[in-house]
């Protein structure tokens, strides 16, 4: 079993040969488990196993937050998550806060962000920002080529206008519509 920190607590990750008896004679420290604890499951984990360290969670006043499927990534509520890639058509980026791709955002992707959402590239897929429903969220890009935006639960779709905009542009959102304009620092 393995023992890390978090923002909220600690991590107990099981390991595939852990048992209810190796969980009791682990060295884990009580205080540690005085707080919110998380338990990462391995592949097979024995429910003894799992009864074991929910008792020793209960026996140092701790509260048993969470139990995680093994290899579970969990987000933070509002935690931004940067993609330092650029996403490519089919994929999709998913954030409880906000989102930051260095890279572009090709057609057919897709960024979905409860908060506000950060293009350091071209955007040509797929944006919603504030998708939990906040209407003050904004989608930034160096340069919007996106056939839909959606703010909360407004949504625009590109004309067949071709824009002459240079440089960054935001869309936020004023009286219930999707406003697209040019960036000012």
């Amino acid at each position: 079993m393995k023992t890390r920190g978090t923002r909220g607590g600690v991590l107990l990750s099981l390991d595939a040969k852990d048992t209810a008896e190796s969980v009791r004679q682990a060295a884990v420290q009580k205080e540690l488990l005085a707080g919110t604890v998380y338990i990462e499951l391995a592949e097979r984990t024995p429910w003894a196993t799992l009864k074991a360290l929910e008792a020793l969670v209960a026996d140092a006043g701790g509260t048993l937050a969470e139990v995680r499927p093994p290899g579970a990534v969990v987000q933070a509520r509002g935690e931004t998550q940067i993609v330092a890639r650029t996403v490519r058509s089919g994929g999709r980026v998913e954030s409880r806060g906000s989102a930051i791709v260095i890279g572009d955002v090709n057609a057919g992707a897709e960024v979905v962000a409860e908060d506000d959402i950060i293009v350091l590239g071209t955007l040509r897929g797929v944006a919603h920002a504030g998708a939990g429903g906040n209407e003050n969220a904004f989608i930034w890009a160096q340069q919007v080529k996106s056939k839909q935006l959606r703010i909360a639960g407004a949504l625009a779709q590109a004309g067949g206008d071709t824009k002459t905009v240079s440089g960054p542009e935001v869309a936020q959102l004023h009286n219930g519509q999707i406003i697209l304009r040019p960036w000012e620092h």
